[in-house]
């Protein structure tokens, strides 16, 4: 049984991209956390869609390779990293639905 190239490019991007999300939101958090003035209050906003895609684009990515490398070992390692995707993308989501809560809120 041997391990695609692939397989672990496809990983490694993903996990980046994921980190460049995670990043993004943070900065959102840090910039939220600053004066309320028109421009601030919205690159928290716009840091937060930014990361949507890239959460979006490493499942894409980690569900195509899963598709054309399905083996054993390749689908194991390709299912924790799908893991990890979902844990940050339901993250992301529940930070982004609690910011529009919060500026919906009277």
């Amino acid at each position: 049984m041997s391990f695609h190239a692939e397989v672990g490019w496809a990983s490694g991007y993903a996990l980046f991209l994921l980190l460049a999300a995670r990043g993004l939101v943070a900065l959102g958090r840090r910039a939220r956390a600053g004066e309320d003035t028109w421009p601030r209050s919205e690159v928290a906003r716009f840091h937060q869609v930014l990361a949507a895609p890239l959460v979006l684009l490493a499942g894409l990515l980690v569900g195509l390779c899963a598709l054309r490398h399905h083996e054993g070992l390749e689908l194991g390692w390709l299912g924790l990293v799908a893991l990890v995707i979902t844990w940050v993308a339901r993250r992301t989501w529940s930070e982004w639905r609690e910011e529009s809560s919060a500026r919906h809120a009277p």
